[in-house]
């Protein structure tokens, strides 16, 4: 049966059970859109990010001899618009089934069932495989409860996936929350690695965005394109995070200073979110760093206090989203109706902190939590 595969660009799995079986009669389509780019403002270093990760992935489909149609944001076929590009495709290529991986985003959820609905062929949409969750379990674990902390969540998690836990189910070194000692200030009392950057040349995709008027907001370096955007780059960063800045990350996660971009932070957020690196490798590397005999040793709290973040805010949030959309985009609980001041975009404000802080985020396309 001749199907085609939809990739959207945070789906960039190359461990998916998708990639397994047998390629043939299998055409997996991606496309740069309009759509995608348009539908808010962007930041210009996250448009290139996804355009050259997706690049990147098709020519890994492309390089085993497997079948894919690939949509440049420039292309003459390219309606800017998924489902138009979906039945174009699909009639072209006499497509006798269409199968999807779940959106992380509600807006593409919605999009894609109704397309569904409005199709003559057979589909079937297939879980990304990423998320140590599914989109309603943490509904279903706060279910009957008044509060939803996510302490509980967490702990509940370190239990079910065996992560720093000890045989009677009890945390890994006598404590589940290693908090109090992840909110010291740095103030220049260690040597900060740099952090495992790359200077990539991505004056073509600029440019692709430039003439195409594509609206982004904050500033890039072209010839220094600065994330990981192959899974062999984000497996360089995750190892370059366990031997060189794990060993401080949970004293200083919370820490800010004008003399420091990033501090011990691992910069492996793209990565995961658009699914490079899954959260389940990332923190198997850093349990296996964590326990080796070498030097020098890293203590219990920076490992817990990375891991909480992956295995508790990252899961927990999106259990949030999906619990609460589609209604949670359009509270307001403390009624802010104003417009934020220009400042926000340009960081030219006389108040320090948010001078540093907005121009962290415009010419390096990262905040950290406390940011």
């Amino acid at each position: 049966m001749k199907t085609l595969r939809l990739i959207l660009g945070d789906q960039l799995n190359h461990k998916h059970s998708w990639f397994d079986g047998d390629q043939e009669n299998i055409i997996y389509f991606m496309a740069e859109m309009r759509q995608e780019t348009d539908y808010v403002t962007h930041h210009i270093q996250k448009v290139v990010a996804f355009f050259m990760a997706m690049r990147g992935f098709n020519e890994w489909i492309n390089d085993r001899g497997w079948n894919s149609i690939y949509y440049h944001l420039d292309d003459d076929k390219n309606s800017q618009d998924l489902v138009k590009n979906l039945n174009q495709i699909i009639k072209e290529q006499k497509i006798e089934k269409f199968e999807y991986l779940a959106p992380d985003e509600y807006r593409l959820d919605q999009q894609l069932k109704e397309f569904c609905k409005s199709l003559e062929i057979e589909w079937q949409g297939y879980d990304t495989e990423h998320f140590f969750t599914k989109r309603k379990d943490v509904e279903k674990f706060f279910e009957g409860k008044k509060r939803m902390t996510m302490e509980y969540f967490y702990r509940d998690m370190r239990k079910k996936h065996q992560i720093m836990i000890d045989d009677d189910l009890e945390p890994e070194g006598g404590k589940w929350n290693y908090d109090h000692s992840n909110r010291n200030q740095w103030k220049g009392e260690t040597d900060i690695p740099h952090e495992r950057g790359f200077r990539k040349d991505v004056t073509a995709i600029v440019k692709l965005l430039h003439k195409a008027d594509v609206k982004t907001m904050g500033r890039i370096d072209e010839l220094n394109f600065n994330w990981p955007t192959t899974r062999q780059d984000g497996l360089d960063v995750l190892n370059y995070f366990c031997e060189n800045l794990l060993i401080e990350f949970g004293t200083y996660q919370d820490a800010m200073h004008t003399d420091q971009h990033y501090l011990y932070h691992s910069r492996l957020s793209f990565a995961m979110n658009c699914k490079l690196l899954s959260p389940r490798e990332v923190i198997d590397a850093v349990l296996v760093r964590f326990r080796e005999s070498g030097k020098p040793t890293i203590d219990i709290s920076q490992v817990e206090g990375f891991i909480r973040q992956i295995l508790g805010w990252r899961e927990f949030m999106r259990g949030i989203y999906w619990k609460e959309m589609p209604d949670y985009q359009s509270q307001n609980q403390l009624e802010n109706c104003n417009q934020l001041p220009e400042f926000y975009w340009t960081g030219k404000t006389k108040m320090n902190c948010l001078s540093n802080a907005i121009n962290n985020s415009l010419d390096n396309a990262y905040a950290h939590h406390i940011q």
